[in-house]
């Protein structure tokens, strides 16, 4: 997937996360169906979507798999831009990437200071590949996170919007 569709991806699994999160009826029918997701979020066919159900404190944060011109500039808001950069990042550099499989706390305390709740969270690292994205389904109970914490990770487009919402548009 080229950079330029998987941010657009990117930037509308953000906000769906948030409908799903607010739509116990919503996030049921995409657990049981994730090919819904598919043309809401402008997935291509050939990719397999593989389902990923957040459960308790576990977090998942999908590394997109992009191929061609990673160089090129493409416009994103400043809210989020430090995901993108994030993940742009763990997708093409590979030590960047080992020390975020290693230590995914640390690297994430490192690269969002601001964020308190790291340690309280079990995060798994999945990575996306030619032919599978990542579709990470908020938990239907988000309690245990901060609004604000949520919103300067995700630029305020999602209530329960992850960095696991995020992979190859699939977080």
């Amino acid at each position: 997937m080229d950079k330029s569709t998987w941010i657009n991806i990117l930037l509308k699994q953000l906000e769906y996360s948030q409908e799903m999160s607010q739509d116990e009826d919503l996030r049921e029918e995409i657990i049981k169906n994730p090919e819904l997701c598919r043309e809401k979020l402008g997935i291509d066919s050939s990719l397999e979507i593989e389902l990923i159900e957040e459960q308790g404190n576990t977090y998942h944060i999908p590394i997109p798999y992009l191929e061609g011109n990673l160089e090129e500039d493409i416009e994103v808001s400043d809210s989020a831009r430090s995901i993108v950069d994030f993940l742009l990042r763990a997708s093409r550099d590979l030590s960047f990437r080992s020390k975020l499989k290693e230590n995914p706390s640390a690297i994430l305390k490192e690269n969002f200071p601001k964020i308190t709740w790291w340690d309280t969270l079990e995060i798994k690292i999945v990575e996306d590949t030619s032919s599978k994205c990542h579709l990470v389904v908020p938990s239907a109970n988000n309690a245990e996170l901060k609004e604000e914490d949520l919103e300067m990770i995700a630029g305020g487009a999602s209530s329960a919007g992850h960095i696991v919402s995020v992979g190859q548009g699939c977080l």
